[in-house]
């Protein structure tokens, strides 16, 4: 009974604050998000994530109304390059040096609109969003599938992710992943974003 009742909390918080006819939802972006890339060789597949957020950033979505698509006055997110983690050392080595992570330490999510505002409800809710990813020093403007959940102890999942190309970012895969196998031009850009209303605006 006392997830329910903080549920419907969350609901109704989630309501948003209003300002001449714009609700505006302002969402902490909590430590437990990630990102993660993962690619194909021709040998297996491998996954290299930045598995905390160690950042402090706020979103800050306009929902103006009916049939008027939400918007982000506020929606990046700053992650640490030279975190990414691919399980094997030589091969967290190799894939840093792939993404320029000395030259270019921060990868960046802005997130630039909403198909439609998220309602909240228990459930995942699916939409596209548009997105812009800053990786390498080159940023680019994407559609991404997402998904919202919104759970009764007050946290918001966020979740999206695409398919991309090493070269969409000027990027070349690395021939030899620790030496030993060709790597895939493909590779596949999720994020996991954990989050909570800020309440005291």
């Amino acid at each position: 009974m006392k997830n329910l009742i903080s549920f419907f909390s969350l609901v109704f918080l989630l309501s948003g604050f209003r300002t001449d006819n714009v609700l505006v939802h302002r969402l902490i972006v909590l430590p437990d998000s990630r990102l993660i890339i993962e690619g194909k060789t021709n040998v297996n597949s491998y996954s290299c994530a930045i598995p905390r957020y160690i950042g402090k950033d706020t979103l800050v979505l306009h929902e103006g109304g009916r049939n008027v698509r939400p918007v982000f006055v506020k929606g990046e997110v700053s992650l640490d390059a030279r975190s990414f983690d691919c399980g094997i050392a030589p091969m967290t080595a190799d894939f840093r040096k792939t993404i320029n992570s000395k030259t270019h330490p921060v990868i960046l999510i802005d997130f630039i609109s909403f198909e439609r505002a998220p309602s909240y409800k228990s459930g995942e809710e699916k939409f596209k969003s548009v997105v812009r990813i800053s990786l390498a020093g080159v940023s680019k403007l994407f559609e991404m599938d997402c998904s919202i959940a919104a759970m009764p102890s007050g946290l918001i999942h966020l979740k999206g992710g695409r398919q991309f190309l090493f070269a969409d970012f000027n990027l070349e895969a690395p021939k030899h992943m620790l030496g030993l196998v060709k790597v895939d031009q493909q590779l596949r850009v999720g994020f996991h974003l954990v989050l909570k209303l800020d309440a005291d605006r």
